[in-house]
């Protein structure tokens, strides 16, 4: 929300320190300014405006500033003579830091220059058109010499509000005003107006078939002129960044800006009827809003209605089959009130956002509505010299409760750890406009009607604690009789994400939250749980999968011209009643590279295989990978499922090429477990002495059937000797000459020790023979010699 001093100062009187006063008891304040940081500008009157003899598109001019009369080069298309216009002067600076200098413009002097909007720096889509392409001029006459910024009602500054979801008071310059006027204990007078009313009745009738409609006003203009507005009017809009459009729709936007009350304006004409009808739209109900865009609406939107044909989405926006025109002549002025949560759903859905939609979500005081009417009222006498029919038709569906909030008298000083006299604090609610009843031990507070936010006692608290002074409020250490401590489970994932550090990954935090038809993609772990209210369609569904996010992070990276991207995370992913959390780990391109010797090591399986286990193995997990092609996002033959315990825990493989180039990815390896299954293993470390005894080294290659295997193999071998036998590794796998067809050698290092002895040779044969017998007997192995 933009406040401007033009506009504030009509209301209350301004501290000079506002700026302090705002952030420290109102709200954040984003950025305070000069409304305009143009500097030295006078307004002249143009006496004689010739053509430039030595160019077709400049004129010479004389201008008046008051004090003298000087010579200025103007090359706009509009410029003329008698014309009341902007001038600055030798010297002046105009925003972008540019300096207006004595010149010679193609052998003329020059000294200033007329100025149009846009080097005022006023943005060009906002400028009337009009004055687009050439200098502004005043349409009527001005003190020559005077403060041109003054003339423009560009002076003074203009300051925007941070506001937070709950401050939707704030969203107009009263509601401001009277927060501001609270605060420095100053009374803001509410205007009473007195509309001269036409004798003639107003035929227009309300009829409120809906539940998200709460109330609605209508009053009957005739006779319109739909014309320029008037300067003061474009300026104020135009600071608030709103393009000025013609009298009629510049008062709707003003009272809007002026009260945060939103109004709208049918033609009355267009609407051919006198009957105004508020419902529920149908069902995929077709309408064509003011931005020219077809919207299909549902049974949760609130549509205003001529009895049969849809005229406005309610509380949101209007539709072309009524809206203002150079032609328009009668006029129905709606005011209404709207649910909140109705209109957030409408808005959202639709993604047509508002200046209306949004003060409906964070709620209208219904005593302002009525207010806003009579001000656009007086606006559209005074400007578009309407004439109003005799009397306004109110229709009242259902009130607004305010709440009476019981609060204990200790809560606040308890709480605040402060100490606020009673008196002091009756004076903070008399001063808010909060009506109070004291009772022995508690007070029951009614906030103001347009306070709608404030529902309960924490409410009630926070804004006694911005009264009294957040500054003001002592800082305390927080006194705890025992230490912080990680618990086994915290500290293994710490020391999880430091090795995975160590070894060359990033870490990554993604979205929980993805488009639902992509719930499934890549895990399907229960049914899938849905946000009611999502912010957009592809942030809808809570994520069953880390791969989403890896994968992302990995195509938005090497989109930018990084090819060797390696991430993980450690996050939750959700089901209906399944919380879980889950490790992944994605990598792409090389994994390390050596500049000296101009070569690294590319990710493949085996590395993000590596990486696993050796962060599994060092807490005594054993991982196995049994081959898979069930995941069919990953290659259907560089895949395989990962196994706890005879338990599948997760996946690991290549990125199905398919997937590779729909995110637009080069070569991609992925794994992703269940993170709690790891956890909760028992990682009791057992030390064990070191064997004094020599190790006996034996290789053994056998030639088995193709399916069979490396991983079945390893454990037929370690349940056989398991006693004696230390370590186990393949080194070899071999398919071609000298091998059958449909067969294949698997070569194995295997270390025996025995920490009781030192260990025979004819010992360790026999535990080979026992091996090779039961290869033999179990998978038909052959012992290649």
């Amino acid at each position: 929300m933009i406040i401007t001093q033009n506009m504030l100062k009509k209301w209350i009187n301004i501290p000079e320190n506002i700026l302090e006063v705002t952030n420290q008891k109102i709200i954040e304040v984003e950025s305070f300014e000069a409304l305009n940081s143009s500097t030295n500008l006078v307004v002249g009157k143009v006496l004689t405006c010739q053509a430039h003899p030595n160019s077709d598109h400049l004129n010479i001019t004389t201008v008046d500033l008051g004090d003298r009369i000087e010579n200025i080069v103007c090359g706009a298309p509009n410029v003329a003579k008698d014309q009341y216009v902007i001038v600055a002067q030798v010297g002046s600076v105009l925003p972008g830091d540019f300096k207006i200098k004595k010149s010679v413009i193609r052998g003329q002097e020059s000294a200033g220059m007329i100025c149009s909007l846009k080097e005022l720096g006023i943005d060009e889509s906002l400028i009337p058109d009009d004055f687009s392409d050439g200098i502004y001029n005043f349409n009527q006459p001005k003190e020559i010499g005077s403060p041109a910024l003054e003339a423009l009602s560009l002076e003074g500054w203009t300051m925007t509000l941070g506001l937070t979801p709950n401050r939707g008071d704030l969203l107009s310059v009263l509601g401001f005003a009277l927060d501001l006027g609270s605060l420095t204990n100053q009374s803001v007078k509410i205007p009473t107006f007195n509309i001269k009313e036409i004798n003639k009745e107003n035929k227009v009738k309300v009829e409120i078939k809906s539940k998200g409609c709460l109330r609605y006003y209508a009053r009957e203009f005739s006779d319109l002129k739909i014309k320029e507005s008037p300067w003061w009017l474009k300026s104020a809009l135009l600071a608030h960044d709103i393009k000025p459009i013609n009298n009629v729709v510049d008062i709707s936007n003003y009272v809007l800006i002026e009260y945060g009350t939103p109004l709208h304006m049918f033609d009355q004409d267009k609407v051919k009827t006198d009957h105004i009808v508020v419902r529920d739209a149908k069902h995929k109900e077709n309408v064509v809003t003011l931005d020219e865009v077809k919207r299909v609406l549902n049974s949760d939107d609130v549509v205003i209605t001529n009895g049969s044909e849809v005229i406005a989405i309610g509380g949101v926006m209007g539709l072309e089959n009524s809206m203002i025109d150079n032609n328009t002549t009668r006029v129905i002025l709606e005011a209404a009130l709207f649910d909140p949560k109705r209109i957030a759903k409408t808005s959202k859905r639709l993604n047509l956002k508002s200046d209306a939609s949004l003060r409906f979500e964070r709620g209208i005081d219904e005593n302002r509505v009525l207010l806003g009417l009579e001000r656009a009222s007086e606006l559209l006498i005074e400007l578009a010299d309407a004439k109003v029919s005799k009397g306004i038709v109110e229709v009242i569906s259902k009130k607004q409760n305010r709440p009476e909030i019981k609060v204990d008298k200790n809560y606040f000083n308890e709480s605040l750890g402060i100490e606020i006299k009673e008196k002091e604090l009756l004076t903070y609610f008399k001063n808010y406009n909060y009506e109070v009843l004291v009772q022995d031990n508690n007070y029951i507070i009614t906030p103001p009607t347009y306070r709608l936010d404030l529902e309960i006692d924490a409410d009630i608290l926070e804004e006694v604690s911005r009264m009294y002074g957040l500054n003001q409020i002592p800082t305390l250490k927080h006194l705890s009789q025992t230490n912080g401590y990680l618990t086994p489970k915290q500290k293994l994932t710490r020391s999880f994400r430091h090795e995975l550090a160590d070894m060359g990954l990033n870490e990554i935090i993604s979205y929980t939250l993805v488009e639902e038809k992509d719930v499934y993609r890549y895990l399907h772990i229960g049914d899938p749980v849905s946000v009611l209210m999502p912010l957009s369609e592809d942030k809808k569904t809570l994520r069953q999968s880390l791969a989403h996010g890896l994968l992302q992070t990995i195509s938005y990276n090497q989109k930018r011209q990084q090819e060797a991207v390696n991430v993980y995370e450690i996050g939750h992913v959700f089901a209906k009643g399944i919380e879980k959390t889950h490790l992944g780990i994605a990598m792409s391109g090389q994994w390390h590279k050596s500049f000296w010797q101009k070569e690294g090591i590319k990710t493949d399986f085996y590395v993000l295989k590596g990486i696993l286990d050796k962060l599994t193995q060092q807490i005594g997990v054993d991982l196995k990978y049994v081959a898979s092609s069930s995941h069919d996002k990953l290659h259907p033959y560089r895949q395989a499922d990962i196994v706890l315990n005879d338990q599948v825990i997760g996946y690991i493989g290549q990125v199905h090429p398919n997937e590779q180039k729909a995110l637009d990815m080069n070569q991609t390896y992925i794994l992703e477990v269940d993170f709690e299954d790891i956890l909760a293993v028992d990682t009791t470390v057992e030390f064990q002495a070191i064997s004094k005894y020599p190790n006996i080294s034996r290789d053994l290659a056998i030639v088995v059937d193709q399916k069979v295997s490396a991983q079945a193999l390893k454990d037929l071998i370690a349940q056989t000797v398991k006693k004696q036998l230390t370590s186990i590794h393949v080194f070899d796998v071999y398919e071609g000459s000298h091998i059958q067809e449909g067969k294949k050698s698997i070569a194995f290092s295997l270390v025996f020790n025995d920490v009781s002895k030192t260990l025979e040779t004819e010992e360790v044969d026999k535990m080979m023979k026992k091996i090779t017998s039961r290869l033999s007997y179990e998978y038909q192995a052959e012992v290649r010699k």
